[in-house]
């Protein structure tokens, strides 16, 4: 991606840590999130006991499976092309993510028939099972990962202890986390659990919750299209996947996420993260000041000098983890920036509307104005 101008920081920042670089954001195979259709299951990790498969099974056949909560599209797949309900466990991966179904997916008891095929199976399992005692728990966009776990815990009936374990002793592992993180620290572990609204059985354990956030969270990734970053210039090589990239990309969801208030907005503000990266020009992104001082509310002046690699006022390029949960639209945002050539933006409206702006006098204008209304 080239810009048509440099555009002078308003701050001479310390240089970045690290150079900025996104490498190939391919969609990788992840396992997807939702239910786990097994017909037993010891641990998160253990191994599913699965009907024998018959090389003689006939269409019209009853099955009976149970899904319990917690379980991945991917087993839910291989089992049910084991038994001949589906002929490809493939296709049935595919078609969840293509559709979007992934936490729609219910947990339970079902009588199924072979032969019946993906389109009706998956009619199946978002209506659900009858019978089973089941809750729901809502995850929402923007939250700390601490906050994440307290969120959790105030729905459950697990401790915010409970929940964290699973996370800092390896027992729910997400392949987003980049090799420079080892997990053991639960800040490692920002931005890597997917915000929405799941249903799990009420003898769910604590491992199943927090791993099906994770594994939604790897699902949501992949299937984003992220061809076009490669051909703004980002990729070194597309057809190589890496988990540096990936996670750099939601890095960027992320600061896209705690900034735009209007879904018009975010790919404008992406586009402004994108243009700033590309020149070495420090963010200046107050969300994730917000994060250094690691207290809600609006930074004051004086929080700019603080020495974190969270205060984009202090130091250019990412900051070095994700710095909340992330939607699937802004996930988007990052991979499809807008085209422009802005490298400023303020909130100019009452409903969170942001003003764009090219260069430096033009972006304090707007502050003014908006200042003079009242809006900040």
């Amino acid at each position: 991606m080239t810009s048509q101008m440099t555009v002078v920081p308003q701050y001479d920042p310390i240089p970045p840590r690290r150079p900025f670089w996104v490498g190939p954001l391919v969609a990788v195979v992840v396992l997807a999130a939702g239910a786990f259709a097994t017909v037993q299951m010891g641990t998160w990790a253990g191994e599913a006991v699965r009907p024998e498969a018959s090389s003689t099974l006939v269409a019209g056949l009853d099955v009976d499976l149970e899904i319990p909560s917690g379980s991945t599209a991917r087993n839910i797949g291989a089992l049910l092309e084991e038994a001949g309900v589906i002929s490809s466990s493939v296709e049935f991966v595919d078609e969840v993510a293509v559709r979007d179904l992934t936490s729609a997916l219910k947990a339970g008891q079902y009588s199924l028939t072979t032969g019946m095929g993906i389109d009706a199976v998956l009619d199946e399992l978002v209506r659900g099972p009858v019978g089973g005692e089941t809750f729901r728990l809502t995850l929402i966009e923007g939250l700390w990962i601490d906050e994440v776990i307290t969120s959790l815990a105030r729905q459950t009936e697990f401790t915010e202890e409970e929940l964290t374990e699973p996370l800092l002793t390896g027992r729910v592992s997400s392949s987003l986390m980049p090799e420079s993180l080892s997990g053991e620290r639960l800040s490692h572990w920002e931005g890597l659990l997917f915000p929405d609204t799941y249903e799990f059985f009420s003898d769910v354990s604590a491992d199943a919750v927090v791993g099906t956030l994770v594994s939604t969270m790897e699902t949501r990734v992949a299937s984003v299209d992220w061809s076009r970053l490669e051909s703004l210039g980002f990729f070194d090589d597309p057809e190589t996947p890496s988990n540096e990239a990936i996670y750099d990309a939601l890095i960027v969801a992320s600061l896209i996420e705690a900034e735009a208030k209007l879904e018009v907005d975010r790919p404008l503000i992406s586009s402004v993260i994108y243009n700033r990266l590309e020149i070495g020009q420090g963010l200046n992104i107050d969300a994730a000041l917000v994060y250094a001082k690691g207290e809600r509310g609006v930074p004051l002046a004086q929080d700019r000098e603080i020495d974190s690699l969270y205060n984009t006022y202090r130091y250019a390029g990412l900051v070095p983890t994700p710095i909340s949960t992330v939607r699937r639209a802004s996930l988007e945002a990052a991979a499809d920036p807008a085209d422009t050539n802005f490298y400023y933006y303020v909130v100019v409206d009452f409903d969170g509307g942001h003003g764009f702006s090219t260069t430096l006098d033009e972006h304090n204008a707007k502050v003014a104005k908006a200042r003079a209304d009242g809006v900040i």
